[in-house]
């Protein structure tokens, strides 16, 4: 083939292509396009400040910390010098958080905090022998990194309304079990709930 002839051949290709590529970038922007960011309006407090979730009333989500540890492949960083990490397991006490809501879609208010650790989430937790477990993924031996584990993590939605008020809702309704707010993967400070069945005495139901 002459040096004329493939310089057609490349020419023409070229110009083949060109249409299947705008084509593909115009049905990327028009989808990009036509996806409306999801709206969430709920009147959450202007007087309060901390960590609050929506029921009847806004109560507040007291915090708490690991009462302790446990490692799984204890031994893996031993035999390799710190290098592979240990699965580190996050145990909180009791089997239930003190707040309590009914199955639904609850909205989490992160109210009037100057910043935040990290991006909010929220986890599934595990009770099991009086604790509540979070396997919160790997942990290098001497240090003090934990990150929840995918599988644990529920997806959610979070839209700022103002610059220090964080709103955070399930993009499903959350079935009965145990649940926390967590500010950042990496903190292992949460903020847990206890989702319940639904009785005469209880919260009225969150959004579902």
């Amino acid at each position: 083939m002459s040096f004329r002839t493939t310089c057609v051949a490349i020419a023409v290709g070229s110009v083949l292509a060109s249409p299947l590529l705008t084509s593909a970038q115009n049905r990327i922007a028009s989808d990009s396009a036509s996806t409306t960011p999801p709206t969430l309006t709920v009147d959450y407090p202007s007087d309060r400040s901390g960590v609050l979730i929506r029921s009847s009333e806004w109560i507040s989500i007291p915090s708490e910390v690991p009462a302790k540890y446990h490692l799984k492949r204890r031994f893996a960083p031993v035999f390799t010098y710190g290098i592979a990490p240990a699965g580190a397991v996050s145990m909180y006490e009791g089997l239930h958080a003190r707040a309590q809501i009914v199955p639904g879609r609850p909205v989490i208010c992160i109210c009037h905090m100057a910043s935040l650790p990290g991006n909010p989430a929220l986890v599934r937790l595990h009770p099991k022998n009086g604790f509540r477990e979070l396997d919160s993924g790997k942990l290098h031996i001497g240090g003090k990194i934990a990150k929840a584990q995918e599988d644990d993590l529920i997806p959610i939605k979070v839209l700022q309304p103002e610059s220090t008020v964080w709103l955070v809702e399930p993009q499903q309704a959350l079935p009965t079990g145990e649940y926390a707010l967590m500010l950042g993967t990496q903190n292992m400070s949460i903020f847990p709930i206890t989702v319940a069945p639904a009785s005469p005495s209880s919260a009225a139901p969150a959004r579902q």
